[in-house]
Order: C-alpha cells, then structure tokens, then sequence
C-alpha cells in the first residue's frame, strides 16, 4: 500500500512537472488598440497582422505571448516599465534610443501616404508639406522629426486626422496606407472627402523592446531568428496577404 501511495505521489509530480514545462514562459506585450490591420481590437482581443506575427515568432520557441490594447503613446510608456516585454509597433527615432531596444529586423514594412481634399494637386512628396499644418498621430521616422517647417497637429487616431483634413481643419494629413484603407472603407463620408494625394515615405516598423524586462537582452535576437524563419517558412508571406488581402476584401 505504502509503494503504491509512493509511486502515485511520484506520478503526480512527474504529471505536474510536464504540465508546467508545456505551458512555458509567458511574454507580455503592449500594442494599440486601433490600428487594422496592423494592430487592433476584434471581439474584444488584441488581432491583427503585427500581432500575428509577434505571436508566431515567439510560439517558435514555446512562450506564450499575450497582448494589452492600450492608445499608442500608453503602448510607449508602458514599454518603459518591466512589466512589459515591449510595444508594437512604433516607427523608432533618435530620441527613443535611451529607452527601447529594438531588433535589427523590423516587424513591418509599410508606406506612410499624404492626403488631401479632393482635388488637390498630386503627387506630393514630404517637401510640399513645409509651412502647412498637417494632422499626425505619431513621428514617422527621423527625416520627417526633424523638419521643423512642417507644423504638425497632433491627434490620438488616424482617423481623427483625417476627419480633421475631410473639415478643412488641416492641409494634409499623414496616415499609413493599410490603416488609412480600413478607415475610409468604413466611413462613406470620408471616402468623398479625402483622396492620396502623394507618399511620405516607405518606414520599417519594429518592436520597442522594454530595456527594464528582465528578458530584455535576448528578445530582440530572438525575434530575429523567428523572422527569419517565418520568412523561409512562408508563413510570414500568408500573414500579410491574409491581412491585406482578406481584410481590404470583407473591409472588416
């Protein structure tokens, strides 16, 4: 009786043992909430192209990844606190250097397009914006950072940007083209408002690395061998056509 109660104790640790080996470690990442196809909320889950691949590349390895929707400029500042693995998916500049590491890979690589009114004149390239105001949500690479001619009006969405352009509030207005696709399809009024009207400039864009995250030297080489074989695989090529392609198409 007594070998028999032993070897169940024994099979029990062991069945434990395995349990919390499968289940892993857990990474945490803050992303914005509103941000399709790249990143968003959908049924009340963090989804999107940036938020697949992050989790595909990590799943690679046996982490568990979850992620907390927030506003992109809480996404930043959570990213300073160790509680976070990191922040996706911000455009890096000089001035974040201190506080984020990032990967040599980027996550994404994606086009910032330039609206106008319908009817204005195009194409425009970033040097027609000098002396206008032009609605923005977030910096868009150094280039842009440090042209101090462009007077930039801030806003929270890329939406909000463009409902500022579509009543005249603004010149132009900067939005990324995915993001901006997902918008206009969604809204009837915008669409017969505001038209592209030049390109900004093509932006790689990474994942700002907590630097207080215990794990903090590792992940960035990490993602980059999981990008690397994401890529040889195909799945990285069948998460952006399925994001791109099937999100355009249902328009959801």
């Amino acid at each position: 009786m007594c070998s028999h109660r032993i070897s169940c104790f024994l099979t029990g640790l062991l069945l434990a043992s395995c349990c919390v080996a499968q289940a892993g470690p857990t990474l945490l990442f803050a992303t914005s909430d509103d941000w399709l196809p790249y990143s968003g909320v959908r049924d009340g889950q963090a989804a999107g192209l940036a938020v697949d691949i992050v989790r595909s590349v990590y799943q690679r390895d046996g982490v568990t990844v979850q992620f907390q929707p927030m506003s992109l400029r809480r996404c930043m500042e959570a990213a300073r606190l160790s509680r976070y693995a990191g922040c996706l998916t911000p455009v890096p500049g000089e001035r974040d250097a201190p506080y984020y590491r990032y990967a040599r890979t980027p996550l994404l690589q994606e086009t910032v397009r330039i609206y106008g009114q319908q009817g204005e004149s195009t194409p425009l390239t970033m040097a027609a914006l000098a002396g206008h105001e032009v609605g923005v949500v977030q910096g868009y690479g150094d280039a842009f950072d440090r042209d101090k001619r462009i007077i930039r009006e801030y806003a929270n969405q890329e939406v909000d940007v463009l409902r500022k352009l579509a009543a005249g509030r603004v010149h132009y207005a900067l939005a990324w083209e995915g993001s901006a696709n997902h918008i206009l399809l969604q809204n009837a009024d915008l669409r017969s408002e505001v038209q592209v009207v030049g390109t900004l400039a093509t932006l790689p864009v990474y994942i700002a690395f907590s630097r207080p995250h215990p794990d903090s030297a590792a992940l960035p080489a990490r993602f980059d061998l999981g990008m690397r074989a994401l890529r040889q695989s195909g799945q990285l090529l069948q998460l952006e056509r399925q994001w791109h392609d099937g999100h355009a198409a249902c328009g959801c």
